[in-house]
């Protein structure tokens, strides 16, 4: 689709201001000279460019830019520096690209939306996510590939089914992903927790437990763990992978910020799987937006059947509309380019904690790599009331990990997760300058 590339060009010379506010862009006959293409492939970028409000047209003179509106983050409309949100930014995704799969799933796929789709999904999006995923060092079969309503439901399926192993407990590692323990309470499903930290996993426990505990899986995100940002070594993900084959235990994958990981040695613990013992799980939530509500599974081929039938039963398929247009959107690159950009953001980011964070290092003892996902562990010579009251009072906000853990849960020190997605390295920097502060002042106070 010559005329989306070219659509794409004219819009980032307008946002470079190559093309001004209120200044004329070139006629449709230089364009279609410059990019060496008919005048109804330039008509088609134009029209797009004018449906969103970037140009608008004047009789017999041509198109020209409007102007251009500031659009502004809530977090800069409020003094609060939020390190408590895990919310991906919505400030800096690409509306206008994804408007335009929007417009032409509508297109392509008017039809199909007067049909009930497949329990496995829209075959056209399994058949590009494939192609995907092989990019990406994940491996599977087309069969063995489904699409979610959001990870949520894939969990709630894999925690009903009856495995292979004729195992039911499932092992979960704490802290960890909240919906996930609430959904192990609520069901009342019999489940064990290990700890996870800074220093790993006690993995003479984890093999006690997959020798003795009857566990189903073992429910774990190995690459940027929730919501420490905690990550396995390739080391530790082969460990637990021979373990898995050992003990006949599967492991699920939740690799809900995969998309954000920019260093190519941190492969997803699917990748070393060659037994199909690995449950591997993909959000788009955060790198695009939760409204989409779609999620990939790729399932050993032994739960394919059993997934299918809790599949149909809770929902025939998920929004074909959502899913047509994701299929675009990453068919088209479009996906790549927004991935590469929101890295881009992240990585000044988490250089802005680094920096910042390097001053107080028994304070901030872990690094943060590519993940905008870090802790603060309070020591105990640190008083927990004040350190919040003054927290409270330079409008900083941070989540202890008390939802992260069963209630019953006693945690030796204070945990505060940082959440750095919402937030820009100004921010960043306040922020982490002001609780530094505020820990010496916290520190100084319990001794006086």
């Amino acid at each position: 689709m010559k005329y989306i590339h070219i659509y794409q060009e004219l819009k980032c010379n307008i946002q470079q201001d190559i093309y001004k506010e209120g200044e004329k862009i070139p006629s449709l006959r230089q364009l279609s000279k410059t990019y060496q293409v008919s005048l109804d492939t330039i008509k088609k970028a134009v029209a797009l460019l004018e449906e969103e409000h970037s140009i608008y047209s004047k009789d017999r003179s041509g198109f020209y830019v409007l102007q251009k509106k500031k659009i502004e983050a809530d977090n800069q409309l409020t003094p609060i520096i939020d390190f408590g949100s895990s919310r991906s930014n919505a400030v800096s995704f690409p509306y206008s690209d994804f408007l335009l799969c929007l417009k032409k799933a509508t297109e392509n796929y008017k039809e199909e939306f007067f049909k009930y789709g497949q329990s496995q999904g829209l075959p056209e999006l399994i058949q590009t996510l494939k192609k995907w995923f092989e990019k990406n060092q994940l491996f599977a079969k087309e069969d063995n590939l489904f699409i979610t309503t959001g990870i949520q439901q894939a969990l709630f399926i894999l925690s009903k089914l009856h495995f292979p192993n004729q195992k039911e407990t499932i092992l979960i590692e704490l802290p960890s992903y909240h919906l996930m323990l609430d959904l192990l309470e609520l069901e009342s499903i019999p489940f064990l927790t290990i700890e996870r930290n800074e220093n790993g996993l006690d993995w003479e426990l984890l093999e006690t437990y997959f020798k003795e505990k009857n566990i189903k899986f073992f429910y774990t995100t190995p690459r940027i763990s929730s919501p420490l940002g905690l990550s396995f070594s390739e080391t530790e993900k082969k460990r637990l992978i021979q373990l898995a084959n050992q003990y006949d235990v599967y492991l699920v994958e939740d690799d809900y910020l995969g998309d954000f990981i920019s260093n190519t040695s941190n492969l997803p613990l699917h990748f070393y799987d060659t037994n199909e013992r690995v449950i591997y799980l993909k959000s788009f939530s955060k790198i695009m937006f939760p409204g989409l509500r779609v999620g990939a599974c790729l399932l050993p081929s032994v739960l394919r059947n059993s997934f299918i039938e809790y599949r149909t039963i809770l929902e025939v398929d998920s929004s074909m509309f959502s899913q047509a247009a994701l299929n675009l959107y990453i068919k088209t690159g479009m996906f790549d380019e927004h991935i590469k950009d929101a890295r881009s953001i992240q990585k000044k980011r988490d250089q802005a904690f680094l920096k910042q964070s390097s001053q107080t290092p028994d304070l901030f003892k872990l690094q943060l790599f590519d993940t905008g996902k870090s802790f603060i562990t309070l020591p105990q010579d640190v008083s927990t009331s004040l350190f919040e009251k003054y927290l409270k009072e330079e409008h900083i906000k941070l989540e202890d990990i008390g939802r992260n853990v069963p209630n019953n849960y006693t945690c030796q020190n204070k945990i505060y997760t940082i959440e750095l997605l919402q937030l820009t390295p100004d921010q960043i920097t306040q922020g982490i300058s002001l609780i530094q502060h505020i820990y010496q002042k916290s520190k100084r106070k319990l001794f006086n």
